[in-house]
C-alpha cells in the first residue's frame, strides 16, 4: 500500500504516514475491503490462535507430568514410612522419571511447533545459510526524515532576528 497524499510506500496497520502524516486508517480499511487475500492482521490473528492453542496443549503435557512425577514421589515416600520392598522402589522411581519424561516430551514438541510456526527450521541457527548473505553491510540503520523538517526548513531567516541569542552573537 502506499500513501494517497505523497506515494510513499506504508503497511496497512499504519495509523499514520511516516513521510506525510496522513490519516491512513480509512484506506488502510478500503484495501481491506476490496482484497481477496487475507490481510496481515487476519493472518496475525490465525497465527496467535495457534500459538494459543499450542501453549494450551505444552501445559496440558506438563500438568499430566507433575501429575506422573507427584505419584512417584508419594510412593516413594510411602515406601521409606513402611520399607515394602525394592520393586516399590523401583515402581516409584519409574513413575518420577516418567513424570519428568512427560513433562520434558509436552515442552520440547512445543518448542519445535512454535520454531515452525515462526518460520525457522529445526537445525539451523539464525544467521546461517542465506539468511547471512542477505543482512546488510552497513550496521547503521538510515536516519528516517522527521514529519516536523519541512516546517523547519520554511521558517525565514527574518524570524531569526527576534531570538535573542542571535542578537547576542551578531553584536560581538
Amino acid at each position: 500500500m502506499h500513501c494517497p497524499n505523497c506515494g510513499k510506500p506504508a503497511t496497512s496497520e499504519q495509523q499514520f504516514c511516516r513521510a506525510c502524516g496522513m490519516s491512513l486508517e480509512p484506506v488502510g480499511k478500503l484495501v481491506a475491503q476490496h482484497s481477496n487475500l487475507p490481510t496481515e492482521t487476519q493472518q496475525k490473528l490465525a497465527k496467535t490462535e495457534l500459538e494459543q492453542a499450542l501453549v494450551q496443549k505444552m501445559f496440558s503435557w506438563m500438568r499430566w507430568g507433575m501429575i506422573i512425577l507427584g505419584i512417584g514421589v508419594a510412593l516413594l515416600v510411602v515406601n521409606k514410612t513402611f520399607l515394602i520392598g525394592k520393586w516399590f522402589s523401583l515402581l516409584a522411581a519409574f513413575f518420577i522419571l516418567g513424570g519428568i519424561a512427560v513433562a520434558c516430551g509436552g515442552l520440547f514438541d512445543a518448542m519445535m511447533k512454535g520454531a515452525s510456526l515462526s518460520g525457522a527450521k529445526p537445525g539451523k541457527h539464525v544467521g546461517s545459510g542465506k539468511d547471512a548473505q542477505s543482512l546488510p553491510t552497513n550496521p547503521i540503520p538510515q536516519e528516517l526524515p522527521s514529519v516536523t523538517e519541512r516546517t523547519t526548513q520554511l521558517i525565514g531567516v527574518e524570524d531569526s532576528k527576534t531570538n535573542k541569542m542571535m542578537d547576542t552573537k551578531a553584536r560581538q
